[in-house]
């Protein structure tokens, strides 16, 4: 079995935990409760892994035994003790070390390649050097994590201890949190990407500023970029929630947004803003028209293809 050409986080067959219990001398039930699943089922409700991409899950973007990201790591903490990799290291709202305030890496500084300490050769068996050109992962310069980014994190982290979080009126408990989460990130990335003039005002009042949102540059799903966009865009979707819905809705009504920005076909209204719908159908009275699907695409669209 080549448990290497897979992704073995998030999740091992009975027959291959039982196996790989018996060589380890680990108990099966340790073994799975170290991948992904239970965090996974948390999120969605119980269902298993399916093929592709889960949500708020990094990708590892596997080809073989080779890697195109999936995991990242903080300097200080590798250069306290032994390197290892968390849990933690592998979830998408997590973009900063709490312990030292600093954004995670997901590559090697120096030659820039992304982690994979599964490729690590003999005789070198420290998982804290990059496996490409043998640098000390420890030695990697830090940033200062961004605050807001931060604090979505530690709030999303505190749900799984228990808590249940404050959006307005309304008291979200993890699937509603991750719900409205994920609603957040589609919008801004949808106003990224049309980068028009007419939305400003709209997340000015949500005190988020366009002209700070950075678009990745191959435009794929949240859980393929890099801990600084992610950063980038969480720190902007927390912006949103300190804002609360009451907010949201007026901006919305005040600024005549269109529903195909807040109401998209790929994703529905969040439970917490089920008052939006009707206040999208009134501010949209009259509107309408339709996009010329013959048309050319953008040169932004067409280079975001050749970066990816």
């Amino acid at each position: 079995y080549r448990i290497w050409c897979n992704d073995p986080d998030r999740s091992l067959s009975a027959e291959y935990l039982d196996t790989l219990g018996g060589l380890s001398g680990i108990a099966t039930e340790a073994l799975q409760a170290s991948t992904l699943l239970p965090v996974h089922r948390s999120i969605t409700g119980g269902a298993d892994f399916q093929h592709g991409v889960a949500l708020w899950i990094l990708c590892l973007g596997t080809r073989n035994r080779r890697r195109c990201g999936g995991l990242q790591y903080c300097p200080l903490c590798f250069a306290e003790r032994e390197p290892y990799y968390r849990i933690q290291s592998r979830l998408a709202w997590h973009t900063s070390c709490p312990i030292h305030n600093v954004t995670l890496l997901d590559r090697c500084e120096s030659c820039h390649a992304p982690l994979c300490p599964h490729l690590i050769n003999p005789p070198r068996e420290d998982i804290g050097h990059c496996h490409r050109c043998g640098d000390m992962l420890s030695s990697a310069t830090v940033e200062p994590a961004l605050p807001h980014a931060a604090a979505f994190q530690q709030a999303t982290d505190e749900l799984f201890d228990g808590h249940i979080q404050g959006y307005g009126n309304s008291q979200l408990d993890l699937r509603a949190w991750f719900e409205l989460a994920h609603w957040m990130l589609g919008i801004l990335r949808s106003a990224a990407r049309s980068n028009r003039p007419c939305l400003s005002g709209f997340f000015d009042k949500l005190q988020v500023s366009l002209e700070e949102l950075r678009q990745p540059a191959t435009g794929l799903p949240f859980e393929y970029l890099n801990p600084g966009d992610r950063a980038n865009l969480l720190s902007k979707v927390w912006s949103m929630m300190l804002a609360g819905p009451d907010k949201l809705i007026s901006a919305t009504a005040q600024e005549k947004i269109r529903p195909s920005l807040l109401m998209p076909r790929s994703c529905h209204l969040p439970s917490a803003l089920a008052q939006l719908a009707t206040v999208l159908k009134v501010s949209q009275k009259g509107g309408g028209g339709h996009p010329h699907l013959n048309s050319p695409r953008s040169p932004s669209s067409v280079l975001m293809r050749w970066n990816r």
